[in-house]
């Protein structure tokens, strides 16, 4: 996995500070349905992405492969990781869906030097928060499998997976209530970091660059370091 990869894998979809300084405010990031995501969860693995990319930029073996990414854009990143990892909990227990533990222990596996990198008293909670989520995508992987093989596709390909584990995933969030809190700015389907949390309207370059859910690497790099990862 390259260095400015999330340390949740791609997640579909990847809320946010404002870059002017906008802070979290209240204990939910979101909710999802009768769950909620929380602002603590999201803090979490933020520091824990930002600390990986700021470690990898320092490694002459992998800093030619990190991108400098806004904090701002990180956070929006974990709530929507930590939004759809709800989702896919809550579809998994609905359908009754299985996982298989021996490909979770494989990537779990895979996944521990990462645990190990981050302090001992995180490690725990890091280790169960992406746990969590993998287990979940394995379950909606479970599922797909089970409706491709309704339709008599014994042997899907991975595009035929991909456009099930997503149809899946899409239908069943048309189900569910979404809310984001604003300080995250989700658009109107609930997808955070999209627009600017902030009243105002951006006028200069910087505060476009600001507001912009994709902002210009070279404007990033000239955040102060508090604002960027890696």
């Amino acid at each position: 996995m390259k260095a400015n990869r999330l340390v949740l894998l791609a997640v579909a979809g990847v809320a946010t500070l404002s870059l002017s300084g906008c802070s979290e405010s209240g204990g939910n990031a979101a909710e999802v349905g009768d769950d909620v995501v929380s602002t603590s969860d999201v803090s979490f693995l933020t520091r824990m992405q930002c600390d990986a990319l700021d470690s990898a930029a320092k490694d002459p073996a992998q800093a030619a492969q990190v991108q400098t990414t806004s904090t701002r854009l990180v956070r929006a990143q974990m709530v929507n990781a930590l939004v759809q990892s709800t989702l896919n909990a809550q579809l998994a227990d609905k359908e009754g869906a299985d996982y298989d533990r021996a490909t979770y222990r494989q990537v779990m596996d895979q996944f521990e030097p990462a645990v190990q990198a981050a302090p001992a008293e995180d490690q725990d909670r890091f280790r169960d928060l992406v746990g969590q989520f993998y287990q979940g995508q394995l379950e909606i992987f479970a599922l797909a499998q089970r409706e491709l093989s309704g339709q008599g596709v014994q042997e899907p390909t991975d595009a035929q997976m991909e456009a099930t584990v997503g149809a899946l995933q899409d239908q069943y969030r048309k189900s569910v209530t979404v809310k984001i809190n604003p300080v995250y700015g989700p658009d109107a389907s609930g997808v955070a970091g999209v627009t600017d949390p902030s009243l105002s309207v951006p006028v200069s370059s910087f505060a476009k660059q600001a507001s912009s859910s994709s902002p210009a690497p070279e404007f990033v790099a000239t955040l102060p370091a508090n604002l960027r990862c890696g």
